[in-house]
């Protein structure tokens, strides 16, 4: 027998409510225990702002083992030979390049992009120590190729770092790339003169030169600007 909490009519079995002040009837006995939320988490969740610095950490420890690995097998069975050199800067190159961004806030772009130019140059610099300090290469050819790569990508960063519209967007590549093959044809020739690289740049610059005119003429006309856009969906 059941009465109301609230007036204490009394309750049929089946009412869900009382008849005489309207009271929701509730039976403790037949809630749904299981409805309820646990105390405590059932796994752990790691913040989406977390989550790439923690995976990030996993693969650098991940790449540190193997790497220990080579340097002890090295000084133990050929400690004559130092390739382990060779495997710690392959290494850490990578790490710089693709694990060292992800703890960098993506505001600070062109800080990732100028670390990833001394790692780089550092990585050439591993090679040109241990394989030929007698030579000028690194020095003359690899530093300014290096320098002119990442000047160029940090400027297109920067670029791309506002919203740009696409027809503008194109432009910006093509002319820069038309630079930068330029500027890369002119270090070569003048540390080794080279037909094949000049062959190579004057075809590159010419089709580059040719795209980035065709898109300024598109930029300035309304009907093939549409014209593109309906054909290419951009």
């Amino acid at each position: 027998m059941s009465y109301c909490v609230n007036c204490g009519v009394e309750l049929t079995p089946a009412a869900k409510s009382c008849p005489l002040c309207d009271t929701p009837v509730i039976n403790p006995n037949l809630l749904n225990k299981n409805d309820a939320e646990p105390s405590y988490p059932q796994r752990i969740e790691i913040p989406k702002s977390s989550r790439k610095r923690y995976f990030a950490s996993i693969v650098s420890i991940l790449m540190l083992i193997p790497n220990i690995v080579c340097i002890f097998t090295n000084l133990m069975l050929t400690p004559e030979k130092l390739w382990s050199v060779f495997v710690v800067s392959s290494s850490l190159m990578v790490w710089f390049l693709f694990v060292f961004p992800t703890y960098i806030k993506s505001k600070y772009k062109l800080l990732i992009v100028a670390v990833d130019a001394v790692a780089t140059a550092l990585y050439m610099f591993v090679f040109f120590y241990v394989m030929s300090p007698d030579k000028d290469w690194f020095w003359n050819l690899a530093i300014p190729l290096d320098i002119g790569v990442f000047i160029a990508i940090g400027f297109l960063t920067a670029y791309f770092s506002k919203e740009r519209t696409n027809i503008k967007s194109l432009i910006t590549i093509f002319t820069t790339l038309l630079i930068l093959n330029i500027f890369i044809c002119t270090v070569v020739n003048i540390y080794a003169y080279s037909v094949y690289v000049t062959y190579f740049t004057t075809i590159f610059a010419i089709s580059c030169f040719i795209l980035a005119i065709f898109f300024c003429i598109a930029d300035r006309k309304p009907k093939l600007k549409a014209w593109l856009s309906r054909k290419f969906f951009y």
